[in-house]
């Protein structure tokens, strides 16, 4: 089974790495859903990992209605992660009816050339699923992140096995969502081939603050990954 390491910092691609993950999605603002990462983030990253960067393409938070400016801002996004040398794009746009945006999905996969992509969790989103599904595969996605509709991929797992059972060779759904050492081993027992999870904990700062010092920033929380979890999850279903 393939393990999908979601990671925001080079500690977590340096961990993902040492603990034999198979790919990483590359991100930034985890707290929010997760951002286009920075151009600094991504250097680093392929430059340090053994394994395939996969990186978020999402300009802001919020929907994935996207108008002019956020879409030509997704299109340079592509164009310069090529040149990094990342692996694949992951990326989610959709109309206003909850469809599909199919003009921009095509003008994506022709900017993206060889690099694969994922269709992330806009998907749940959609008003058809199932529908758009046949014609993610038909345009040249290779995968569908996914939690099944639900808040957690686990809530999701029905559908998500449906999907999986309906899907065309071509195109792969991914579980993500909620994935952890007490769920894992049910989406490997599934039939699965791959899933993406984060395996990161929320850390908040520890220390006293003066008086005079702006509290705002620092009590905003931090993802960091989990060695451990990492490590355990990847444990089990590699057995």
């Amino acid at each position: 089974m393939i393990v999908e390491i979601c990671s925001n910092s080079i500690e977590s691609v340096l961990i993902a790495n040492k603990a034999n993950a198979d790919r990483i999605e590359l991100c930034s603002g985890l707290n929010i859903g997760g951002l286009t990462p920075s151009t600094g983030l991504i250097e680093l990253a392929v430059e340090k990992s053994k394994i395939p960067i996969h990186c978020l393409i999402r300009p802001r938070e919020g929907h994935f209605i996207y108008d002019k400016y956020d879409f030509e801002t997704i299109i340079a996004d592509i164009t310069k992660m090529q040149s990094l040398g990342v692996s694949g794009i992951v990326i989610g746009v959709m109309t206003k009816e909850y469809k599909l945006n199919i003009k921009q999905l095509d003008k994506i996969i022709k900017v993206s050339k060889d690099l694969e992509v994922t269709y992330h969790r806009a998907f749940d989103s959609l008003k058809d699923p199932e529908k758009e599904l046949k014609i993610l595969s038909s345009i040249g996605v290779s995968r569908i992140l996914s939690s099944g509709g639900a808040d957690s991929a686990i809530k999701g797992i029905n559908k998500l096995i449906r999907w999986n059972s309906i899907s065309p060779k071509s195109i792969e759904i991914q579980p993500g969502g909620g994935i952890n050492i007490s769920n894992v081993l049910d989406f490997k027992d599934a039939g699965f081939k791959s899933i993406h999870l984060s395996g990161c904990e929320s850390q908040k700062w520890n220390q006293t603050i003066p008086k005079n010092i702006d509290k705002a920033f620092f009590n905003q929380e931090i993802k960091k990954v989990n060695n451990e979890n990492i490590k355990k999850i990847i444990s089990l279903v590699k057995k």
